[in-house]
């Protein structure tokens, strides 16, 4: 384990770090004293951030105000921290979207969005920095990934769907660096349902797993706690939260039809 003063000469980058997990997170890095780069599409709330763990911590934050789901953005974020020669130890890949209703009555656009933010953004940053990781033959990558990539999800269909790329690739990824007998690790988050925004900015008010989210959902804190420690331990995979992991290894061995009944049911609303 590194020791705190090591820790001072890294950098972490975290994407979405403005809100929910991503900020939970950034929270538990700058208390073990490493500096960090914020990534948020809206400029004010992002300022807001890194001045509440600068201020709490007492570690130098470095934003980027960047909408990672525009093409060529996941290039820009890369090029700029590349112009102020600082080394990425460690990137968390968190943005990510998701917007509730039935696959045909979503606006093509809307999917184009999801797919750019939770697929292509994810996947360029990750080979972006992960070359240098592997050159030096150090650094850490975390992908946000969701118990939504192990089944089905309808009326979240796109959503899921994007989760079980992250979840495939980031696996693959880790294989491929063990064959390289690198030290550069993957480490793939699936939380299960979480108490964020997530939820409002995907129109879900209302739904089951909203209105009895005291008994399904998890604070983003408990969740970057743990996800902290995997990432350290080089864990492959992390769920966070006993009843999510029985849930994940159950639905792994059911069919996917009923999978998708039960997932279904989660997402409905109740006057529905």
């Amino acid at each position: 384990m590194e020791t705190m003063k090591e820790k001072k000469n890294k950098t972490v980058l975290i994407t979405g770090i403005s809100s929910g997990i991503g900020k939970a997170l950034a929270h538990e890095f700058a208390a073990e004293g490493y500096d960090l780069i914020g990534v948020a599409k809206e400029e004010d709330s992002l300022r807001k951030a890194s001045s509440e763990l600068e201020n709490k911590h007492g570690i130098t934050v470095k934003v980027i105000s960047k909408d990672l789901a525009k093409d060529g953005a996941a290039q820009e974020v890369y090029d700029e921290i590349r112009s102020w020669n600082t080394t990425v130890n460690i990137l968390v890949n968190d943005a990510g979207v998701g917007q509730r209703g039935n696959f045909v009555d979503i606006a093509p656009a809307k999917y184009s969005e999801i797919i750019h933010l939770n697929v292509m953004s994810l996947t360029h940053l990750t080979r972006l920095f992960l070359q240098d990781m592997v050159d030096r033959n150090e650094g850490k990558i975390m992908n946000l990934g969701s118990v939504a990539g192990f089944q089905p999800g309808p009326l979240l269909a796109v959503y899921h769907a994007t989760k079980a790329f992250v979840v495939s690739l980031s696996e693959a990824i880790a294989t491929e660096l063990e064959e390289m007998d690198s030290e550069v690790t993957v480490t793939c988050l699936c939380p299960g349902p979480t108490d964020t925004n997530f939820f409002s900015r995907a129109d879900m008010e209302g739904t089951n797993v909203v209105e009895h989210k005291d008994k399904l959902m998890l604070q983003p804190e408990e969740v970057a706690k743990g996800a902290y420690k995997a990432l350290m331990d080089g864990e492959r995979i992390f769920i966070p939260g006993g009843m999510n992991k029985v849930t994940t290894f159950i639905r792994r061995v059911i069919p996917k039809s009923t999978q998708s009944k039960m997932q279904m049911k989660y997402y409905e609303k109740k006057e529905e």
